[in-house]
């Protein structure tokens, strides 16, 4: 890893929001071994609570939660001006359209599907810290248009 690649990924702060605690030592302990600096919390109200204390760079939650779910717990970051800008990557075992829709429509910068792929976590948590996640532009009824990476990608909704 380059020097200065790794003094970002040693400064990058990532808050796993994760109810199942199997799952959250697993991610918590995959993003550690690539000197992430990670914490844990079991619920949405407990991360907001540490979010107050320390704002993190990325936030992984699971979606499915007692109390607040991570859509709720999605908004809720969004609408803090002082947290707005944190990406928040919603984690999830369900795959359809309404969920993926769900998750842009609460402001969440990236999904993954359980159970993830190691290497693509890794790859895609990497390009968060070097570029910055994407930005919903516009959604009509037909269309959804998100800004990454400087470029301008249209998704059909249909």
């Amino acid at each position: 890893m380059a020097a200065n690649m790794k003094n970002d990924v040693e400064r990058t702060y990532i808050l796993i929001v994760e109810d199942c605690q199997e799952q959250g030592e697993l991610l918590r302990h995959t993003l550690t071994r690539h000197d992430y600096t990670v914490k844990v919390a079991m619920n949405g109200y407990d991360a907001l609570a540490m979010m107050h204390e320390q704002a993190p760079n990325i936030v992984f939650t699971d979606i499915m939660m007692p109390e607040m779910d991570g859509f709720e717990l999605c908004r809720e970051i969004k609408k803090n001006p002082v947290l707005a800008h944190v990406p928040v990557v919603l984690l999830t075992a369900s795959w359809d359209m309404n969920t993926l829709l769900e998750g842009l429509e609460s402001g969440a910068d990236l999904h993954f599907f359980k159970p993830w792929d190691k290497g693509s976590l890794l790859s895609r948590t990497a390009e968060m810290v070097q570029k910055g996640c994407f930005t919903i532009e516009e959604k009509d009824t037909e269309h959804l248009r998100v800004q990454f990476d400087g470029r301008s990608i249209s998704i059909p909704l249909n």
